[in-house]
């Protein structure tokens, strides 16, 4: 035969799934003993099922047997009834699988190795560790086998390894209840922080948007939703401007709608104060051009991770985003934006079904992280047919599912794009409409709703507070975007 062709064939075969046995004939990471007195301990003091309970689940069992005595347990347990050694045996008789454990001899004899149940938790998380790794074994086997075939896709392999990956430690760590001492001094801490800084989380530089929201605060999902060109993108640069750039704390940008070089131009333009327009059309006035090249230095060195893929979906994000704030430490995500996502399922063609699935994966992603996720969201055409142009939560595409998962919702409205000459009464105060964005809390979920108003800089499509308000200046120099501050000013709202 030729040992060639032989070679190729061998190449192309798909090496098989249980990697752990056949390949490397290795016996699968298990604990049984450990496992018999969990069960053993279940049987003999009622007092650590609930614990148990909480911890594992039967797949974490390696012994078909154990799994099934654990089941049994279970169902004894769920139902309301006493568990002991009696019951369970009766249990697995009237369930027909008494004789698959190995009888009433194997149900008793489990019991025998346990002398007291008081390092049961310590056992539960042995055999869970033993679990993971077998998980781990067989995602890895199931990966390396699609990795020979010529047809998988190397990023659709890698998306799907990932998820599997994840899906596996988001089971493990369900429904470990902490008691509430635990909650209890993360709200004194959570205090002791709003005390000292002013906001519960990530300073905008944004007076009212902290003062009314406390900043950026994780887990929550918030959502700045307007028409086209009312400042969505303007907002949410303007926010990681300050975040990033300013303040140096690492975030990750998942824009459809523009690339990363469109993104750090406006970036550029905001932090130099130079017109975007004079960047894109390289015609910056001499005497400027350094400081345009030092903001451009200054952006190169921010922590900020832009993702700028055409179309994406929610597991795709999930899984970028956990490499992220492994690899990077991130603190804050923003989605621009909701519309442009796709479905996982790519055969799903109902928005509303698909938006869901968006936010709900968001705001999960959100809580799975610890950290703010910011999502932008178009509003349909129904605000131009009103006369203030102001927008409502109607206004969302596929509202429903964005109002029920968000925590906030802000909506923005620039009266001069439509061409309002008439100052704006904003609680109480007077605006002018040159360089006015209102913005209107119409979700919080931690507290009140109202509007307020903004600067927005139209040369350099940037957002900030406005100059009417808190005593505040905008800044003359580069990279200074930090707004005036102090304890003593009154809220104009």
């Amino acid at each position: 035969m030729d040992l060639t062709s032989l070679n190729k064939d061998r190449k192309r075969r798909k090496p098989s799934v249980d990697m752990s046995t056949m390949v490397y004939g290795l016996v699968p990471p298990q604990a049984v003993e450990v496992e018999e007195v969990i069960l053993g301990a279940m049987m003999l003091d009622v007092n650590c099922l609930p614990e148990v309970l909480n911890l594992i689940f039967k797949e974490v069992f390696y012994v078909e047997a154990n799994q099934l005595i654990f089941g049994a347990i279970v169902r004894l347990y769920d139902a309301g009834k006493s568990v002991d050694i009696r019951t369970v045996v009766e249990e697995l008789k009237a369930l027909d699988i008494l004789n698959d454990v190995g009888g009433p001899y194997y149900v008793t004899k489990i019991t025998n190795s346990v002398v007291r149940s008081n390092h049961i938790e310590h056992h539960c998380r042995i055999v869970m560790e033993k679990y993971m790794k077998r998980e781990l074994i067989k995602i890895s086997g199931e990966a390396i086998g699609d990795a020979y075939e010529e047809g998988t896709d190397a990023f659709d392999l890698y998306d799907r390894t990932d998820n599997q990956i994840l899906n596996t430690q988001e089971r493990v760590l369900t429904g470990q209840v902490k008691d509430m001492s635990y909650f209890s001094s993360k709200v004194y801490d959570q205090y002791e922080t709003v005390k000292e800084t002013g906001v519960l989380g990530i300073q905008t530089g944004i007076v009212p948007f902290d003062k009314i929201l406390s900043g950026l605060v994780a887990p929550d999902l918030f959502i700045i939703a307007a028409r086209p060109s009312q400042g969505k993108t303007a907002l949410a640069m303007s926010l990681s401007h300050h975040i990033s750039v300013v303040n140096g704390i690492p975030g990750a940008w998942f824009s459809l709608e523009m690339d990363g070089i469109q993104l750090t131009r406006r970036l550029a333009s905001i932090d130099a104060g130079i017109s975007h327009e004079f960047i894109r059309q390289g015609r910056i006035p001499a005497e400027q051009e350094m400081k345009f090249f030092s903001s451009l230095d200054r952006i190169g060195k921010a922590p900020i991770y832009i993702e700028d893929k055409g179309s994406i979906n929610i597991r795709g994000i999930r899984t970028r985003a956990n490499i992220l704030v492994r690899k990077h430490k991130i603190q804050y995500i923003v989605v621009d934006y909701l519309q442009l996502m796709e479905a996982v399922d790519k055969r799903e063609s109902n928005r509303n079904t698909i938006v869901g699935e968006i936010t709900r994966g968001l705001k999960m992603l959100a809580k799975e992280l610890n950290i703010p996720v910011i999502a932008l969201s178009q509003l349909s055409r129904k605000v131009e047919e009103r006369s203030d142009k102001m927008p409502q939560m109607s206004d969302l595409r596929e509202s429903g599912n964005i109002e029920q998962d968000a925590d906030g919702i802000l909506f923005l409205m620039r009266p001069e794009k439509y061409e309002f000459r008439e100052p704006v009464s904003i609680g109480g105060k007077e605006y002018e409409t040159a360089g006015l964005c209102i913005g209107k809390v119409d979700k919080n979920r931690h507290g009140e709703c109202m509007n307020f108003a903004m600067s927005f800089v139209g040369q350099t499509m940037c957002l900030g507070t406005h100059p009417n308000d808190f005593g505040y200046t905008p800044p003359s120099t580069p990279g200074t975007w930090t707004p005036y501050k102090n304890d003593n000013d009154e809220k104009p709202f």
